[in-house]
């Protein structure tokens, strides 16, 4: 299973103002709030060598990435075979590896590098604001992870390797957001991105520079963020984006998690106007108190739906995160049309963000509901469904697909027995 090549809508309906914030935050700044003297991107055509033998199952992946970000981003980008051609080497290494080098982290990139040999003896690697404009980046994906991480990482450090090296936790609609909901990158970050290459920008431009420029552009490459107004949104929070870490972070203890969520959510509240950032501390707090306090948790579902109904829309990621969860507990109740209909219309969402993780779930759930309802025919095809985006989520390292449908059959026996009238195996 794959997802097919696709190309996402071109532009942003969002105040050409706020967006030339959001592009100097992203191309300024790194994560741990360095602030960099001049604009880095590449002056020149880009070459992407993949030569790693366990990647070569993802070079239809790769092909489809460069193909969106030569048509949506406008940037003269393509594969090569010779790696003495390329500016961006992308090398696969043990998950294990990666992990000594970074812990926590699933891929990374490396400026000036151009294998895993060359960033291990440490010769040439750079640090971001050690460069005038970009010339080699090293760009480091597990071998045997599953075949959405490979994906995704594909999605994200290619496109911060070409410059935007922040994450914001603020963008609501990003790749270069560590809350990592979006899996591919999306119309904003190739709007980003076609700024950023824009023949009006140049390596080495200072922000001051580029906060002149950068509204002219939008303006021609972003019409429909003309004339709209800029609304007001909360900053950036240090204390929030800690506590949403360390919530998220598995290797932390559970109760240090969960008093993390807490503070999160607290955080959150607070800030004016509130935003995404509260639906995602929400939907956090209730998986990690699903079990030990599902009644909270089922608040916190509900709450983070609505909130991000109402912010983001129905058909955002994230909202239908928060649908999958409020689906389960339908199932839970025995409220099988419920559940049905809330994961089904989720599902568009998950197909269009490409997110195997979500639309397995959401088939899943749809296919234990229509099962609950006595439709045992569609109920049987939409587990196989189910079972085949499975297979890309989680892959089959360690018994991922077994543990999958384990939570599956979880999910199964927690409805009420007088209400069930079937079961697919």
């Amino acid at each position: 299973m794959r997802f097919p090549a696709s190309s996402q809508p071109r532009g942003v309906t969002r105040s050409n103002t706020i967006l030339t914030q959001d592009f100097l935050d992203l191309t300024y700044a790194l994560e741990s709030g360095q602030q960099l003297p001049g604009l880095l991107r590449y002056e020149g055509p880009v070459r992407v060598s993949m030569p790693s033998p366990a990647l070569a199952p993802y070079r239809r992946d790769l092909e489809n990435l460069l193909a969106r970000l030569r048509n949506e981003a406008g940037i003269n980008i393509r594969s090569t075979n010779n790696p003495q051609q390329a500016q961006l080497h992308i090398e696969g290494v043990p998950a294990a590896e990666i992990q000594r080098a970074f812990p926590g982290a699933a891929c990374f990139i490396i400026p000036g590098v151009t294998s895993w040999n060359q960033f291990r003896s440490k010769r040439g690697r750079l640090r971001w604001s050690d460069q005038t404009t970009l010339t080699q980046t090293g760009i480091f994906v597990p071998t045997d992870s599953t075949p959405q991480d490979i994906r995704d990482c594909l999605h994200e450090e290619v496109g911060q390797a070409l410059g935007p090296a922040n994450d914001v936790y603020r963008l609501p609609d990003s790749v270069f957001n560590d809350d990592n909901f979006h899996a591919i990158l999306t119309p904003f970050d190739m709007l980003m991105l076609r700024v950023l290459y824009s023949p009006e920008l140049r390596s080495g431009l200072p922000r001051a520079a580029a906060a002149r420029v950068v509204p002219k552009v939008l303006n021609r490459l972003n019409p429909s963020g003309r004339g709209v107004g800029a609304q007001p949104r909360a900053p950036e929070s240090a204390e929030w984006k800690r506590q949403i870490e360390t919530a998220m972070t598995r290797r932390n203890s559970r109760i240090g998690r969960m008093q993390a969520a807490d503070r999160a959510v607290r955080i959150a509240g607070a800030m004016r106007p509130v935003d995404h950032r509260l639906g995602v501390a929400l939907i956090t707090r209730g998986r990690l108190t699903f079990r030990s306090r599902p009644q909270q948790a089922a608040v916190d579902f509900a709450n983070a739906y609505q909130l991000l109904s109402s912010r983001l829309g129905p058909g955002d990621i994230r909202t239908s995160q928060a649908a999958l969860h409020l689906s389960i507990l339908g199932l839970k109740r025995g409220d099988f049309d419920q559940a049905l209909s809330i994961a089904r219309n989720a599902e568009a969402a998950a197909k269009r963000g490409e997110n195997a993780v979500l639309l397995s779930g959401l088939l899943a759930v749809q296919a234990q509901a229509l099962s609950g309802l006595g439709e045992n025919v569609k109920a049987r095809a939409m587990r196989i469904d189910s079972l085949k985006w499975a297979r890309y989520a989680f892959g089959d390292i360690n018994g991922a697909i077994q543990r999958e449908q384990a939570e599956l059959e979880l999910i199964g026996s927690i409805v009420p027995p007088a209400s069930k009238r079937g079961s697919v195996q």
